[in-house]
């Protein structure tokens, strides 16, 4: 961290609850962007049919034309079993085929069908639409730096 005082560092003296400043905190931002990203999201997606769990696995579907469940999960981060319970789902809806892995038979691979590429396409405009708005006011050269910060975080994290 640079020089600024840490949103944990307190003054002598000061109570408890004066301890915390939570707008020097980056994870306060990320959660409460998320959460209302998510909120957005939620409430468009459910125009068309989706949550956002499925709407994940059915745009990852989308993008990769042909991926794996544990492909899926890594991706969505989502835990394998609960990938697999969406999947069902989206077959279910006629979203998505599965079928046996030719080079592996335990492995299922998951596409999109016509419908669930429609679908895919659909909630894109709509996520889009969302994305706009968070980054309006925002240069193109920002959110790469923030991505490579982000990036960073996380492979701190890993370590």
């Amino acid at each position: 961290m640079d020089a600024r005082k840490s949103a944990f560092e307190t003054e002598p003296g000061c109570l408890h609850e004066h301890r915390f400043r939570r707008e020097e905190y980056p994870f306060f931002w990320l959660v409460n962007v998320q959460a209302r990203y998510s909120q957005l999201l939620e409430i468009e997606l459910k125009k068309i049919g989706l949550d956002i769990s499925r709407f994940r696995v059915l745009t990852l579907a989308w993008k990769y034309r042909t991926a794996t469940i544990t492909q899926l999960a890594q991706y969505a981060v989502i835990k394998m079993p609960t990938v697999t319970k969406i999947v069902v789902r989206l077959r279910d809806d006629g979203l998505v085929i599965t079928r046996a892995s030719r080079a592996d038979g335990r492995v299922t691979e998951v596409q999109p069908t016509e419908a669930g590429v429609a679908k895919a396409e659909q909630a894109h405009v709509l996520a889009t639409r969302i994305f706009d708005r968070a980054f309006k006011g925002i240069r193109p050269a920002q959110v790469d730096k923030m991505n490579l910060i982000l990036a960073q975080i996380l492979t701190n994290l890993n370590d």
